[in-house]
């Protein structure tokens, strides 16, 4: 990411947003197809056993006009126990929850600059506003974070001490959405405008913006 990506993306990239999690989606299938191996009827209704329950994990994956696969983030849902960030928020840091957390972006070196970043962005905000998370967070270098509040003026706070972590020092950084788009609605109302443009009107009125 860099300061250049800041602007509102002109176009021509989508974002496809892949639900659940691969390795548990796969268990929950072999579940059901030894149940069928072993003639129970309508296995394939069945819920899996206690435990195997889908994660509320998503992929938002933006690609171009051609369908070329440009960046992606993964994003879970839950409580903070549940998150990758639980270790490193400090106990008066806690968010809300449910809290919807992005942990990591990864976009193409050649797609700097297309807006690729952003639409990940709005992806990963619309997805929390409609799953009704109360907070957003991520883990993140200190140069991001000042990135994030400076560039985009979204005013993630630190949420526990830096740690270093095969050679990188990280941050787990986040806030309230209401208080985000409060921040936004000050400093970026453009980039508020750009996150919040998905939402249908009855959207807009649910999520009181």
């Amino acid at each position: 990411m860099s300061g250049s990506d800041a602007g509102i993306p002109a176009g021509g990239i989508q974002v496809q947003v892949v639900h659940g999690h691969p390795l548990v989606d796969r268990a929950a299938a072999i579940y059901q197809e030894m149940l069928a191996d072993a003639g129970v009827e309508s296995a394939g209704t069945l819920p899996p056993p206690q435990g195997r329950a889908p994660m509320r994990t998503t992929f938002h994956v933006a690609t171009d006009a051609d369908g070329t696969a440009l960046g992606v983030v993964q994003v879970s849902l839950g409580n903070l126990e549940d998150l990758a960030i639980a270790d490193l928020v400090e106990p008066d840091q806690r968010l809300a929850a449910p809290i919807c957390e992005a942990p990591a972006i990864a976009v193409l070196p050649q797609a700097t600059g297309r807006g690729v970043t952003e639409m990940l962005y709005r992806s990963v905000y619309c997805f929390a506003r409609r799953q009704e998370a109360r907070s957003l967070a991520t883990l993140v270098d200190p140069l991001t974070l000042e990135l994030f509040r400076e560039d985009y003026g979204i005013l993630f706070r630190q949420l526990g001490p830096i740690t270093s972590h095969r050679g990188l020092d990280l941050i787990a950084a986040g806030e309230e959405l209401h208080t985000l788009e409060e921040g936004l609605r000050r400093s970026r109302p453009e980039f508020l405008d750009f996150l919040t443009e998905p939402f249908t009107p009855s959207e807009r009125i649910r999520f009181g913006l």
